[in-house]
């Protein structure tokens, strides 16, 4: 499961937000979205700095990783437990997943979504 917080403010309230963390994180009382964050102590950690920008954009990222992440399975079409949401093998379900663009007044839905984005200044 992916948790996530987030979070607004200038370079100082960023200082002290990232000192905190860092403080939580390494003591063991870390949470996001109420779940603790465990990093183990005698496991190989992959970890990662990462910065992109331009004179409007900045991305800087840190990430830890440890373990094996799991693959996820997809169902296939022919899989008779893919209609188990709607009873198995209805006739609901077929149709559910051949229109699943459709709505129930037959017009097509788009599922493309964008957004106006305004990044922040950097100081």
């Amino acid at each position: 499961m992916d948790y996530r917080e987030k979070y607004n403010g200038d370079k100082e309230n960023f200082y002290f937000f990232l000192k905190d963390e860092i403080i939580k994180l390494f003591k063991s009382k870390l949470k996001i979205d109420g779940h603790l964050v465990v990093i183990p102590d005698y496991e190989n950690l992959d970890y990662l700095v990462k910065f992109n920008s331009n004179e409007n954009y900045g991305d800087f990222t840190i990430s830890v990783n440890w373990g094996e992440k799991p693959k996820q399975t997809k169902t296939s079409k022919s899989d008779p437990n893919q209609n188990e949401e709607f009873g198995e093998n209805s006739k609901l379900a077929e149709t559910f997943k051949e229109n699943t663009n459709i709505n129930n007044d037959g017009m097509e839905i788009d599922t493309n979504i964008s957004f106006d984005y305004e990044p922040s200044k950097f100081k």
